[in-house]
């Protein structure tokens, strides 16, 4: 150890009155049972059923997390910090197991040995101030006296916002880094992972940060990404058959300067569409009086940003400027169309915020509500033709059936954050076609974090499928299971343990499961 640089010292301890992170932690409004940890990790424990698990429901239901693995030391509590946890639940035969395991990224293991958190998290930026530039200062000395590990910023992912599944692979992600691919075997039918696995670069050839919500195709299952590096640079990315296809850099920063984040896109036959949105990124910021590098700027209003899906580096973003100042976290669906006069057009649906918060409050009673909106594009002459609110409440965190993305779709599925701001209270099912709400089902006392549509296997309409969504209270936790077409509970899975409040999942069928194993044994 260098003398003079302790791993962890008083100028830490000075750092962390300075972030003020005990005062913090105790009057944050994420200081909610809801946001505290499960440190347990159960591997294939039984699970308790009432109601009756459809027969053609089997596969594998996995949900992403922040799940601390340390009681707060130096961090700011928010829902982005903390180490991924992944819960996973079995179904087979009418039956299910639950298992949960920490996402053992290589940030996560150095923390680990160290007994500590190490590294600065998200409320860091979001709030943290001058402090925070110090906390990174000291870090940065830390890194260069041989203490810690020179990770580069990609590397640092907790791999903790979702978990997708592509070609044989389930990888855990998060915008800011690389995605983290899983070990994954299976034994007797089942499923077993332990959170180990590695960072995917594709062998080298890719650089810069994965997205949390990359799209597919659903005819061909390509993979495609769109992210933002630590520049402000977009960059597109296409995958198919777990292979690198193409990267390419696709919009430098322009005098608009850098947005707030790219959490999200469209992938429509021939474009991949995103938001430039009205909350801005400045490093400076953390000098100001928000102490943040997150400013919304009520004068730039969102513009959509669309590119061909058979992109190069350098290609020219086609801009749609909106008649509003607007953030953007996820979105439906959109589609081409022909316009009445001959021109192509793109329609698209997507919840946004007509303002947000410098500390970035995600799911908590300080974020404010969403509008459900729709935009129409005239490709032709780069205007937006038509945008209207379709629902003014607070709904957020859509779903779909997958197999309609980028296609005309009547249905979407939208968690109701209207009640106290900590997650869904319930899910609506919304006809986007006719713009109407169709039904309504009240999670009661309990909250859902995302209705993850699951279609049958030989299904007969759009909405012929279900929706699952990992409940939780403050003390227990369900697995319900909802009819998508009448929109009415079948079953419930009561979990053996408490899951903290988490959002983004997904879905491996019996085929996926398939390839998994087919995977693991070519090795």
């Amino acid at each position: 150890m260098t003398a003079g640089i302790p791993l962890f010292g008083d100028e830490d301890r000075r750092i962390d009155a300075a972030l003020d992170v005990e005062n913090h932690n105790r009057t944050s409004v994420y200081n909610v049972p809801g946001y505290r940890p499960v440190r347990t990790e159960l591997t294939h424990a039984p699970v308790r059923v009432t109601g009756t698990l459809p027969a053609d429901l089997e596969g594998v239901y996995l949900r992403n997390g922040t799940n601390g693995y340390f009681d707060p030391t130096h961090l700011r509590l928010h829902a982005f910090n903390g180490a991924g946890m992944i819960h996973q639940v079995q179904i087979t035969e009418g039956s299910a197991t639950y298992s949960n395991f920490y996402v053992r990224t290589p940030r996560f293991d150095v923390e680990r040995e160290a007994g500590r958190e190490v590294f600065p998290g998200f409320a860091d930026i979001a709030g943290g101030g001058r402090a925070a530039l110090d906390k990174f200062r000291l870090l940065e000395e830390k890194v260069r006296a041989g203490l810690i590990p020179a990770f580069s910023p990609y590397e640092l992912t907790p791999g903790s916002t979702s978990v997708r599944y592509h070609s044989g692979h389930v990888y855990c992600l998060q915008e800011s880094g690389y995605a983290f691919v899983l070990d994954t075997r299976t034994e007797d039918g089942r499923l077993v992972m332990d959170g180990r696995g590695r960072l995917e670069t594709w062998e080298g050839e890719w650089e810069g940060p994965f997205s949390a919500h990359p799209r597919f195709d659903p005819v061909t299952d390509d993979m495609y990404n769109l992210s933002l590096d630590q520049s402000g640079r977009i960059l597109a990315g296409h995958i198919t058959q777990g292979l690198r296809h193409s990267q390419a850099v696709v919009h430098q920063p322009d005098e608009a300067g850098r947005m707030g984040w790219l959490h999200d896109f469209f992938l429509t036959e021939r474009y991949l569409v995103f938001a430039d949105i009205s909350l801005r990124n400045d490093p400076a910021g953390l000098l100001g009086p928000e102490g943040s590098v997150f400013h919304f700027d009520p004068e730039y209003t969102l513009r959509w940003g669309v590119l061909p899906r058979d992109f190069h580096d350098g290609d020219t973003v086609q801009w749609f400027t909106t008649g509003q100042a607007s953030a953007v976290w996820h979105v439906i669906n959109a589609w081409e169309r022909t316009g009445a006069d001959g021109s192509p057009e793109i329609v698209l649906f997507a919840p946004c915020f007509g303002s947000y918060p410098s500390t970035v409050p995600i799911h908590t009673p300080e974020e404010p509500p969403a509008q459900v909106k729709t935009w129409v594009l005239d490709v032709r002459r780069g205007t937006v033709t038509d945008e209207r609110v379709l629902i003014d409440h607070g709904y957020e965190r859509p779903s779909l059936n997958l197999g309609t993305v980028g296609s005309p779709s009547r249905y979407c599925y939208l968690l109701d954050e209207h009640g106290d701001g900590y997650m869904g209270k319930g899910v609506l099912k919304y006809d986007l076609i006719d713009e109407r709400e169709i039904a309504y089902l009240d999670y009661g006392n309990m909250y859902g974090g995302e209705a993850l549509f699951v279609p049958k296997a030989d299904p007969r309409s759009e909405d012929d499928g279900y929706l699952l969504d990992l409940l939780m209270a403050d003390d227990r936790a369900d697995l319900i299971v909802i009819d998508a077409v009448e929109m009415v509970e079948v079953a419930r899975l009561h979990l053996p343990q408490r899951v903290p409040f988490g959002v983004h999942a997904t879905w491996l069928n019996r085929d996926d499961l398939a390839d998994i194993e087919a995977s693991f044994t070519r090795g």
